[in-house]
């Protein structure tokens, strides 16, 4: 799938696992009772399943779920750059390649550290952002778009996809319990049901092992503007160490699920109401 030599054929067929799936209308009304109507984490998303999205109203939906982010992960075929947008072409080999716009502050006053670099063509990237639509072109505004460091990244990527697509459109009646979500309850138990910011609702987050997905979720729990300090987060975590709290923050951080606010300190999760 990832063979560069595949580039430009097989767009007719919509590409990757989606093929075998209808993304969207044909679930069973039972399968979609009790789901949340918008996601509340970033969803794995293909090119494919960007194109076929369900819209109305500048809104789209994927499995009958609206979508807050999405990440995609693909080959830059085009990179431009202005003073205040990076412009790129990014390819998945699921579908024709996909507009992706990054909006940055890159006047000539800008010291070349504080610049957002344009990444090249032919570099493989992770994109996290939002879809929008002009014209009936779909696209994608990116918040972070981040090279590839470590080529399995591009298999675990498509599994993502795939974990996600089967919970979502799972019959409402059958469970799926995640290691994630019980590694995290069972956490919560050993800290003598102390908050660990869970919500029991089986929340999805894709790609987190249990340790970061506790850390998301005391951060989840702050509703303070200014966030919560990693202070406050090791003292609700007591069973993990400080070290294993920051490095779960640095991975949180540069994956997109939460940004620091007053201070390298304070931390807020990007999908907080």
């Amino acid at each position: 799938m990832w063979n560069n030599a595949g580039a430009g054929a097989g767009y007719d067929q919509g590409g990757g696992y989606m093929n075998s799936q209808n993304v969207g209308g044909s679930q069973p009304q039972q399968k979609q009772q009790n789901r949340p109507q918008r996601a509340q984490s970033i969803m794995p998303c293909t090119v494919a399943m960007i194109n076929k999205a369900e819209s109305a109203e500048d809104k789209f939906t994927i499995d009958g779920i609206e979508l807050n982010q999405v990440v995609l992960v693909g080959l830059v075929r085009s990179a431009n750059e202005t003073t205040t947008r990076l412009d790129y072409t990014v390819d998945d080999m699921t579908g024709p390649p996909l507009e992706v716009r990054q909006f940055v502050d890159n006047d000539d006053n800008t010291p070349d550290a504080e610049r957002t670099m344009l990444i090249r063509e032919n570099i493989y990237v992770r994109v996290h952002g939002h879809v929008r639509a002009f014209g009936g072109k779909r696209s994608v505004v990116a918040f972070r778009v981040a090279p590839i460091v470590d080529m399995n990244e591009l298999t675990t990527h498509i599994l993502e996809v795939i974990h996600a697509h089967i919970y979502l459109t799972r019959p409402a009646s059958t469970p799926m319990d995640t290691s994630n979500t019980a590694n995290s309850g069972a956490a919560k138990a050993q800290n003598g049901g102390g908050d660990t910011g869970f919500s029991g609702q089986g929340q999805l987050d894709i790609g987190l092992n249990p340790q970061q997905q506790q850390v998301l979720n005391v951060i989840r729990s702050c509703i303070d503007e200014q966030g919560i300090s990693i202070t406050i987060v090791s003292g609700r975590l007591k069973s993990m160490s400080p070290k294993s709290i920051r490095d779960a923050v640095d991975f949180l951080s540069s994956e997109g699920h939460i940004y620091s606010t007053v201070d390298d300190e304070h931390y807020k999760a990007t999908d907080a109401s």
